[in-house]
């Protein structure tokens, strides 16, 4: 998909246009479609320059062709069976995410050793067999940064896809920074320097110029060989297994939809309400999911985070009280004003042991010290066998375990002490907290090196 500086995780998702005449923007569903045409134009003013091949090394793992176009069924199945034949491809998608509930998949890229294939979703293709192909464990399928990528097979078939391999994760139990662009990495590993970015254009648009087709290859054309590189350094760094397990957490379909018991807490100042609070926040967060589904426009488009928590803070227990909510859309008020209301009632109405509970993050002075050198060790030990921290854990996540470990509570549950992350780095900060521990750090060869051990 396409990202500032070729995905970067964390990021808007894109949107589309053309070479001829373009169809007519839908300003009036979002404000920011005119932006986006803006930015098309200026994007798209030196194609002729951008859509010139780049100076591609010979190797047998990046393909040279010039991308075809599949927007047939059975030019899908022709494609299939060689991707089958193959045994591993590279994958990543292009779609739109700014205005409908569920993103708008408009173009599918696919590269084998042997080609460069855009698929064209918009075609009246069937893609159910491209989303089993997907889910099949025989075949490799490399991605980058490709959480977004692998979502519609969970959607469409309520499967997790099988045999994942991110360049952007495992880049990261490489000695690697994570995370990082695909543009930089294919610079490091490859040697060659992506065309501009396409951060926004309209891959909803048909024809597509020849400058979004060759950007749309460039997203997929280097990953056999990107995978072949990484491959060997984490044979080396001894992560080949933690990299695989990593990439293919990224199917779990808990990560996607809507979770009534968890999204609300995403909501930016959440953590400083009350459990009254909370509770009438988790009633509107689903409210708006809902809503917004039936809308068919993302959640936080129908409905500001903030008004949202206005609303928490400030419960309204009458429809007239909503007037007085700042930012407020009149037609929500309109349609949803009486929703809005029972919902609040039904959460002040729960008891109190069924409130949910506010966690207390505050650190007092000496925590905050003892949480950040705890935090140092973790990296440190993450760092020292090769492995970015930040694939491990975060500060946040690391202030939750010091304060459960030093008040005696069970941190067997926590993210940080399951899978290859109990055993990078978990196990020995519990070592450390119990007093034997003991780390040894050397720096060899150009790289942090740690051994561990108890006393």
């Amino acid at each position: 998909m396409a990202r500032p500086d070729r995905k970067e995780p964390n990021t808007p998702e894109t949107g589309t246009q053309t070479e001829s005449q373009p169809s007519q923007p839908r300003a009036d569903r979002h404000p920011r479609f005119s932006h986006r045409a803006r930015a098309h134009d200026s994007a798209h003013a030196d194609a002729d320059l951008e859509a010139q091949p780049a100076d591609m090394p010979e190797h047998p793992l990046i393909p040279r062709n010039q991308a075809s176009l599949v927007s047939t069924d059975a030019g899908l199945r022709e494609l299939i069976e060689h991707l089958r034949s193959a045994g591993s491809f590279a994958y990543d998608s292009e779609f739109i995410g700014e205005l409908t509930y569920v993103p708008k998949l408009c173009l599918i890229q696919i590269a084998s050793p042997q080609q460069v294939v855009l698929v064209d979703p918009l075609a009246g293709i069937d893609l159910r067999p491209f989303w089993e192909l997907l889910c099949d464990p025989s075949v490799e399928k490399i991605v980058h940064a490709g959480e977004q990528d692998v979502e519609p097979v969970i959607r469409h078939l309520g499967k997790r896809p099988s045999n994942i391999f991110d360049t952007q994760i495992a880049a990261g139990f490489a000695a690697m920074a994570y995370p990082v662009s695909l543009s930089k990495l294919v610079y490091e590993l490859v040697g060659v320097r992506l065309g501009k970015g396409l951060t926004f254009t309209h891959w909803d648009q048909r024809p597509l110029s020849k400058q979004q087709l060759r950007y749309a290859a460039d997203d997929v054309r280097y990953l056999p060989a990107l995978r072949a590189k990484i491959g060997r350094r984490l044979e080396e760094w001894g992560h080949a297994a933690r990299a695989k397990e990593e990439s293919e957490a990224m199917g779990d379909p808990a990560m996607f939809g809507f979770d009534r018991d968890s999204d609300y807490l995403r909501i930016r100042g959440a953590g400083g309400l009350t459990p009254a609070g909370l509770a009438v926040l988790r009633e509107l967060a689903a409210w708006r999911n809902s809503a917004a589904r039936d809308a068919d426009v993302p959640p936080r488009s129908f409905l500001r985070d903030e008004i949202l928590l206005d609303m928490a803070r400030s419960p309204n227990k009458t429809v007239d009280r909503l007037k007085r909510v700042k930012g407020l859309p009149r037609p929500v008020e309109a349609e949803h004003g009486r929703t809005i209301v029972e919902a609040t009632a039904r959460a002040l109405a729960l008891p109190v042991g069924e409130m949910p509970v506010p966690k207390v993050t505050e650190e007092s002075p000496v925590q905050k010290f003892r949480a950040d050198s705890l935090w140092a060790a973790a990296q440190c030990l993450a760092a020292g066998r090769g492995i970015d921290p930040a694939l491990v854990s975060s500060r946040q996540e690391l202030g939750e375990f010091y304060r459960t470990a030093v008040r005696g509570g069970d941190v067997s549950g926590m993210k940080l002490m399951k899978g290859w992350r109990r055993e990078i780095v978990g196990e020995g900060l519990v070592d450390l907290l119990g007093g034997s521990g003991r780390a040894e750090f050397a720096w060899a060869e150009g790289v942090l090196r740690t051994t561990t051990r108890n006393s």
